[in-house]
């Protein structure tokens, strides 16, 4: 998948879970700042899956600041870069 449409995507997903316009974030919104938090994250991450047909782990968004650096880095895995990691505290088992 391209990284513009990649990037829109982001974008309308989370402007779905903040109950905004898509036109009201922009790629250099910060995530945190829109009021992402963990649940939303878990929300995104199952629905950019299910259009891109890869698997991408919850951490990304709450390590990305920025709707640009989640794009990238989705745009990175689904162009057949590494696969999502999982994060450290499920690798390990703990929680």
């Amino acid at each position: 998948m391209e990284p513009e449409k990649i990037r829109k995507l982001v974008i309308e997903k989370t402007a779905n879970l903040a109950g905004i316009k898509p036109d009201e974030i922009t790629a250099e919104s910060n995530l945190e700042a829109l009021g992402l938090d963990s649940a939303d994250a878990v929300v995104l991450a199952m629905e950019i899956e299910q259009e891109t047909g890869r698997e991408i782990e919850v951490g990304l968004f709450l390590r990305c600041e920025t709707v640009a650096e989640a794009a990238e880095e989705i745009a990175r895995l689904t162009s057949g870069g590494d696969e999502a990691k999982p994060d450290a505290a499920a690798s390990s088992g703990e929680a």
